[in-house]
C-alpha cells in the first residue's frame, strides 16, 4: 500500500471537515445565498482559520466578492495592506486573518 503524503493527509482532513460541516461548505461555495451576511462571513473565516484552511478563506472571499457587505472590507483591507507595506511592517498570516475578522466586525 502506498504511503500517504502530507498533502494527502491535509486533503483527507479537509474532506472530513466538509463532511462534518456541509452547511458551512454550501455557504462557502454559493454566491448570493440568503444566509450569507457579515456575521456569517466572520464566523466562517474564524472557523477556517482555526482549522488552518487558509486557501479556503481565499475561495470564500472570491466566491462572495460581489456581496454588498464585502466592498468596504476589500477597500479597507487594501488600504491597510498598502499602509503596512509603506511603513515597512511585515504581517504574518495570523495577523492578516485577525485584521480581516476585525474588518467584518
Amino acid at each position: 500500500m502506498e504511503q500517504l503524503t502530507i498533502r494527502d493527509k491535509q486533503t483527507i482532513r479537509f474532506l472530513q471537515w466538509v463532511k462534518d460541516y456541509p452547511g458551512w461548505w454550501f455557504l462557502i461555495c454559493t454566491p448570493g445565498d440568503e444566509h450569507m451576511n457579515l456575521g456569517m462571513m466572520k464566523t466562517l473565516i474564524e472557523q477556517l482559520a482555526k482549522e488552518q484552511f487558509y486557501e479556503i478563506i481565499f475561495v470564500l472571499l472570491t466566491v462572495h466578492r460581489n456581496a454588498a457587505f464585502m466592498d468596504a472590507v476589500f477597500k479597507t483591507m487594501l488600504l491597510e495592506m498598502i499602509l503596512a507595506g509603506w511603513n515597512g511592517e511585515v504581517k504574518n498570516k495570523e495577523q492578516i486573518i485577525c485584521d480581516l475578522i476585525q474588518l467584518l466586525t
